[in-house]
Parts: structure tokens; sequence; C-alpha cells
């Protein structure tokens, strides 16, 4: 970790296998500023997928296929929390499988499942498990309501938002909503049909689903699409279609999501593409039935990206692409 105003490292921790552990959220020890272990001799497969995710002074980590989760305190890059799942951490192409629910509570993906985690607990049990019957989770959105930002794409949200809406994750069949007020964890499964989910958001009634359906098999052509899901009314009520392309698949791959009242975005390989949001129940219902994307509004950055985010605010959007520079724009 750096400081922000000097640019010093602050911390620094490379695991060896051998850490201690001490109470999370506590005052820091009388040690050294730097921790630094050796590295161990053991690599990890090139194949295997590395996730770092932090929420105030704590930064959770872990890799998929493997059964350990660990917890550092970033102020001083000691661990503080290790934690041995019941079944290994779960790949996903776009989405985490380590995702904060608030300060104190992390949401892990496993391969048959997902797992509710206290920080604040010396208990080496989770205080929830959900299963996804027997189906791999292709996306997992959870909302977090100790959020760093309070504003932007990844804003915290408040908890009246999110009573009996602590999350969302799709299989291959449903759209399953997190309640973990139930004890089985899921408060609402919608069926989903034909799509392939790559990335999700959800905010207030609002469910958006970045998928990719098959357009034509025989020429492997497929179309990539946003739809928005009303949690009230439990069905599909908007489709926004990004235009028709002959990229290949990866590149139609949609790797993040977001919408509010006024625009729904989301980014693949071909750029980030903006649209209006629509506002009249009789015209969603029109474009669903036509199955257009003519609200398009605009569409932004190469057509060359590589497993792009971004991040939008007040007119500006931030597209990150991995193998550059990430730009910056106004939009309007």
């Amino acid at each position: 970790s750096w400081d922000f105003y000097t640019r010093d490292v602050r911390a620094f921790h490379v695991d060896d296998g051998f850490s201690t552990t001490r109470a999370p959220l506590a005052s820091l020890p009388n040690n050294p500023m730097y921790r630094r272990n050796t590295l161990s001799s053991i690599m990890a497969p090139q194949n295997q997928q590395w996730w770092y995710k932090p929420c105030g002074p704590l930064i959770v980590s872990g890799a998929s296929c493997q059964r350990m989760v660990r917890t550092y305190d970033i102020r001083d890059g000691e661990q503080i929390l290790k934690w041995d799942l019941q079944r290994p951490m779960l790949a996903m192409d776009y989405s985490s499988p380590l995702q904060w629910r608030s300060r104190g509570k992390v949401v892990i993906a496993e391969t048959e499942g997902l797992s509710l985690w206290d920080v604040n607990s010396m208990s080496p049990q989770p205080l929830l498990s959900v299963s996804s019957s027997g189906r791999q989770i292709s996306a997992l959105h959870v909302n977090n309501t100790d959020a760093e930002l309070g504003g932007g794409v990844r804003q915290r949200v408040s908890s009246s938002e999110v009573e009996g809406n602590d999350g969302v994750f799709c299989t291959t069949d449903s759209i399953n909503v997190l309640d973990f007020r139930h004890p089985s964890g899921i408060g609402l499964k919608i069926p989903k049909v034909g799509a392939n989910v790559q990335s999700l958001f959800s905010r207030g009634d609002s469910l958006y689903l970045g998928c990719t359906t098959v357009k034509s098999a025989v020429k492997r052509q497929v179309s990539s699409q946003i739809q928005q899901f009303s949690l009230r009314k439990q069905r599909l009520c908007s489709n926004y279609v990004l235009p028709e392309s002959n990229a290949h698949s990866h590149y139609m791959a949609l790797t993040q999501v977001w919408g509010n009242s006024n625009f729904v975005m989301g980014v693949c390989g071909l750029g980030l593409f903006v649209f209006d949001s629509y506002k009249d129940d009789a015209l969603q219902s029109s474009i669903l039935d036509q199955n257009n994307g003519q609200n398009l509004r605009e569409t932004i950055g190469p057509d060359d990206l590589y497993s792009p985010s971004f991040d939008y605010l007040s007119s500006r959007v931030l597209l990150i692409s991995r193998d550059r520079p990430a730009m910056w724009k106004y939009m309007f």
C-alpha cells in the first residue's frame, strides 16, 4: 500500500506460508513499517486467477482452485485471518469471487455455491453457506454498504436500498437474489433462458445482465446485449442490444455493465457502449419485442480493448484496458 500524498510505500507483504495472525481491525503494534517476507518457491499455475479486494484497512486475497483465503491489514502488511474453504474458490471470467458485503462481511464464490464470512469473528467457519443447486456460477455482484466511493459506478449503497437484496449471482438457468436473512441465503429466484451471462450489476429494483446469445450456430455469430430485469416484477423489462459485429466472441463478451434511471452502459473488447434508459413501460415492451438497439447514444474508445472495465461520474468516464494506459473523456 502507498501513501496517497507522498507516494511512499507504507506496507509490503509477500506470503511465505508462515505468517502469524492477529485480531482484525485492531490498533497496529509497534513493529517496523515494512514487512518483507521471502517469496515462496512454489509458483502458481499460469491459468490460476489471483484476487485482491480491499475495504477500509483490510484486503482479502485468494486464488481460484485453492481452498484458502487470507486477510491482511494494508497499513503494515500483517496477516490477520486465514479461512479454509469447504470447496475450492471459483474462477469466473469477469467477476471476482471475493466481494465485500460491508466492512465486516465478505462473500466468497466457491465451486458449488457461496459462503458469507465475518472478519470480526475468531471462528474459522462461515456465517452462512448458499448452494447453487449444482449449477456453476457465471457472474456475481454483491452490494457493499461500506464501499469507499460516494459516487460513480462503484459507489456505496445505503442499507435501505439493499434490504432483501444483498447481491445477485447467475447460473446457467436462473438469476438468484441474495438475502442473508433467509436460511438458504436466497430470497428470490428468476428463471433465465438462452443467455450466457458474463457480468451483472444490481441497484434498487433494477438488475442489469451483460450477456451474449448465439445468433447463428453455423456462422458462429453471437449477439451482445444488456438485459434489464425488474426484481419487483420478476421479469425482463428492457433489452439494450449492441450493434452487429463479425468480431470474435471474445471481443463481444460484456466484461462490465452498469445502469441508472438515465443511462445504461456496457463495455466489451469493441468499446464502451452508452444507451439512453427506457422510462416508459409501453416503450420498453415495444423495444423488447423488436429486439433492437436504436437507443444507443455513444460508443467510446477503440475496438481492440483487452478485458476492459470503466468508471463514470458527473459526465466523465474512465475507460481501462489492461494492455495500455487508461483513457477518460467527457461524455456529453
